[in-house]
């Protein structure tokens, strides 16, 4: 009775796997040249190490933390000039201001607290200890509250963040449970209501963003990125982006702080590319406005409207310290704290960091001749916007131009014209002087003002015969460059070398536009004539002269055929043939010869006669198929020299058969295919070539020989994809050649492996995988040849009834990089019952190199 067990469920799941790529952005910088450090004024710093700096614009100070080992916090003026230093804060590292700028915080990690310090007064006022050990090291101020990055000794995971609420009567650290997923104490950075923390993670970074507007902390995101240990951190003061400077980086990266995917404008470069030595960077400052100052230890490079540096600036005797850019509260001033190579620290003040370099270029004139007005041309470049319509100053060896300015166009040319009435080198300076938001530049040129060199280059000699010499010249100024007056002529004499005779000829007109000139000459001899040609020169051009020597040859004829492209073998041919520069002598031949399959080392030769005017006539009567090369020589005569021509005629070829053969129509993946070309009756040849050519793949040679004595070739081919055969003949005497194909298919070759079980048992002579009910067996079908990104299909079967019966057949699955198709076994109520799966490779449309292929079948069965 046919029974089939119920509920009995087998389905086929893709297996998905995802790999989370880490992307590195490179950003070039061209165009850009780097100044030289121009801070507005320096400071040294009586530091010993640095951590970190804050500048306090309301209160003119600027503090500056040492981090573990030091005792106090230095503060100083705006200038860099110390004023105190707030003594007893034991390993002050992290700085943060209140909102109100009364109220300096400082993350003390050897005095494991935070202290409030007055920014009037410059003392403690609270310390709010953090805990034995906690060791804060980083403090940021939003909600309302005091953030800080500690260590908690007592737990499995060390990092952790607390708050401190400082309107309480007595402020107390308070640890922020889930905000402690932090292997190490976390740095921390706020802006616009959201806090930010990060951790190294090896070569990676643990970032997370907190929404902390209320006071009570929400997590935003929470991932890894690559960059390693962050040196510098900063949310914008809107709060939407994350800047985030780490050495692993390439770049300044930013991203979304409610995503922490890259922002829009996602990178910004401090150096080069990630090989670029002390090009990592290591410091960054963004301002209210947008700009954004990134540095490593090669330079500073501050950003505006885009992703490519407006400025740039190196520090030629020291680097940039981690961490140590801070922008003014007013937006003008940026800070940058600075180490020379004996480790001492330097404060820069740069007041006018935003203002944007500019760069002038000077292109020299094409040419600058006495007299005539010269143009020379210039770029001005910026990284901002084009000051169009702006005024440059011009002078000539220290004196201003006539005009004494030229003008900036839209984009950024502009040109000076002058006129020097004599030859010298004269220096011109182009000066722009700046404006609010540009720097000023100079550039400088030296223009040769010289008479144009000019030379006669040889000839294009147009006709060498004794009655009709010919030729075209050219005048050519130097680079091509002036024009040439009107009138200008060359003078021209010929002298025969034979005799040492030199004859004045006429002087010929020289055309200004394009400086050509032509001859014509009749020195009704043979031989070597040499022409002589001067310039006297001009007010602009110097003089100049060359000689060019021609030699007169006896006439050389041009001999032409025309003859059919086909003729009938055995059958009379005729076709004609002419030398020019006729007349001819009488009694002058020609000789003939044919080269055809039979004659190819030992050709046909016979003589024609050339008539008078140069016409000769070719008779035949070809007897050898295919083609048939005619080559007609005529030997020369006293006014004539030799002239040669050939004529290719096809000769008609009877018709054989060929037909190619295979043992099969479709082949397993690489088995081999035997190939059997056959030819018919033939004269003389009887070689076949049979050829391979597999799809996608070049046509190769299988064999070539002589058939057997029943017109058969045999060949074998080992088949790795579908491939058409060609069996040619290549014709012979009488018959002519000849080529067929044949078209096979190959299948591909698949290994399926079914994974996972605990023991095999055996049913009919079928070995059985055996698996636990509550197994879910993977089937990896792997194909050959590779063909990621197709079709897989899957199919399973059950045996019930006597009977193997269909239970699923799987979509498509695309197939990995590794030509592999993936999927899952789920089996349902299945225990006892005996099962099949086997799977498919399914060609795409544009896949013609394999067809449609069924796998094995692959047994199971399932125990309790």
């Amino acid at each position: 009775m046919r029974h089939r067990p119920q509920q009995v469920s087998l389905s086929l799941t893709t297996a998905i796997s995802v790999l989370a790529g880490l992307a590195t952005a490179t950003v070039g910088l061209t165009g850009l040249t780097a100044s030289a450090a121009w801070a507005d004024s320096t400071a040294a710093l009586p530091l010993t190490q640095y951590a970190h700096m804050l500048v306090d614009t309301a209160h003119q100070h600027i503090y500056f933390s040492q981090g573990a080992g030091s005792t106090g916090i230095l503060v100083t003026d705006l200038s860099g000039t110390p004023v105190t230093t707030v003594t007893g804060e034991q390993g002050a590292t992290g700085l943060a201001l209140s909102p109100d700028g009364g109220t300096l915080y400082a993350a003390l990690k050897d005095g494991d607290a935070l202290a409030a310090i007055d920014t009037t007064t410059l003392t403690e006022t609270t310390r709010v200890p953090t805990g034995t050990g906690s060791a804060p090291v980083s403090v940021a101020v939003a909600g309302g509250k005091v953030w800080y990055g500690y260590t908690n000794p007592a737990a499995d995971i060390k990092g952790a963040i607390g708050s401190v609420d400082p309107t309480d009567a007595t402020p107390t650290a308070t640890p922020q449970p889930t905000m402690n997923i932090w292997g190490v104490a976390p740095i921390l950075a706020a802006g616009g209501g959201v806090l930010a923390a990060e951790e190294p993670e090896q070569s990676l970074s643990h970032l997370a963003t907190y929404d902390v507007s209320s006071g009570t902390p929400t997590v935003k995101a929470n991932t890894s990125l690559y960059g390693g240990t962050a040196t510098a951190l900063q949310v914008t003061a809107d709060g939407t982006r994350l800047l985030f400077a780490a050495p692993e980086q390439p770049v300044v990266q930013a991203y979304d702080t409610a995503s922490l995917l890259p922002a829009t404008r996602r990178t910004y470069g401090t150096g080069g590319l990630n090989s670029a030595p002390n090009s990592a960077p290591n410091s960054v400052a963004a301002d209210t406005d947008g700009t954004v100052a990134a540095g490593s230890a090669s330079g500073l490079y501050l950003y505006a409207g885009s992703n490519l540096p407006e400025n740039q600036l190196t520090f030629p005797a020291s680097t940039l310290a981690p961490d140590g850019l801070k922008w003014s509260s007013d937006g003008a001033t940026l800070y940058a704290v600075t180490k020379d190579s004996t480790g001492a620290y330097t404060l820069d003040v740069l007041n006018n960091a935003k203002l944007t370099d500019t760069e002038l270029a000077l292109d020299s004139p094409q040419y600058a001749v006495p007299t005539q007005q010269f143009r020379f041309t210039g770029t001005l470049s910026t990284k901002g916007w084009l000051p169009a319509g702006a005024a440059l100053q011009v002078t000539r060896d220290g004196e201003p131009l006539p005009d004494g300015t030229a003008t900036v166009g839209t984009d950024g040319t502009f040109a000076v014209t002058d006129t020097r009435p004599d030859e010298g080198a004269y220096m011109y300076e182009v000066t722009y002087p700046g404006d609010a938001t540009h720097r000023s530049s100079t550039a400088s040129l030296t223009v040769h003002v010289a008479k144009l060199s000019t030379t006669i280059p040889f000839p294009e000699v147009t006709s060498a015969k004794p009655d009709a010499v010919a030729f075209t010249g050219s005048l050519i100024s130097s680079l091509n460059q002036g024009t040439l007056p009107q009138g200008a002529t060359v003078q021209v004499s010929r002298t025969n070398e034979d005799t040492q005779q030199t004859a004045p000829l006429p002087s010929v007109q020289v055309d200004p536009a394009t400086g050509e000139f032509k001859v014509a000459d009749a020195p009704n001899a043979a031989g070597v004539f040499t022409y002589h040609f001067s310039y006297a020169g001009d007010t602009t051009h110097e003089a100049t002269s060359s000689d060019a020597s021609v030699q007169v040859s006896p006439y050389a004829p041009a001999l032409t055929l025309k003859a059919p492209a086909a003729a009938t073998r055995a059958a009379a041919l005729t076709f004609t043939g002419a030398l020019t520069d006729a007349p001819y002598a009488s009694g002058e031949t020609v000789t003939v010869t044919r080269t055809d399959a039979a004659h190819l080392t030992t050709p046909v030769r016979w003589t024609a006669v050339v008539g008078t005017d140069g016409k000769l006539t070719i008779k035949d009567t070809p007897t050898i198929g295919g083609t048939n090369t005619y080559t007609v020589g005529y030997p020369g005569d006293a006014s004539h020299q030799a002239a040669k021509a050939s004529a290719t005629v096809q000769v008609s070829r009877a018709a054989t058969t060929v037909s190619v053969a295979t043992n099969e129509s479709t082949f397993n993946y690489g088995s081999t295919a035997t190939v059997t070309a056959h030819l018919g009756t033939t004269h003389n040849g009887r070689t076949v070539s049979i050829w391979a050519t597999p799809a996608g793949g070049q046509k190769t040679l299988v064999k070539t020989a002589a058939v057997d004595t029943r017109g058969n070739l045999n060949a074998t081919y080992k088949l790795t994809r579908n491939t058409t055969f060609t069996a040619s003949f290549g014709g012979d005497y009488l018959y002519a050649p000849k080529s067929v194909t044949r078209t096979v298919y190959d299948r591909v070759g698949i290994a399926t492996r079914l994974g996972g079980y605990y023991g095999t048992t055996t049913y009919g002579g079928t070995t059985y995988r055996v698996y636990h009910h509550t197994a879910k067996p993977q089937v990896v079908a792997t194909v050959t040849p590779n063909k990621s990104n197709q079709c897989s299909y899957f199919q399973a079967q059950e045996y019930y009834g006597g009977a193997w019966h269909t239970l699923t057949t799987s979509p498509c699955f695309s197939m990995t990089a590794d030509s592999q198709g993936v999927t899952f076994l789920t089996l349902t109520n299945a225990v006892n019952q005996k099962f099949r799966v086997r799977a498919e490779y399914v060609h795409s449309a544009k896949d013609t190199t394999n067809v449609n292929t069924w796998g094995g079948w692959l047994y199971l069965t399932v125990r309790n």
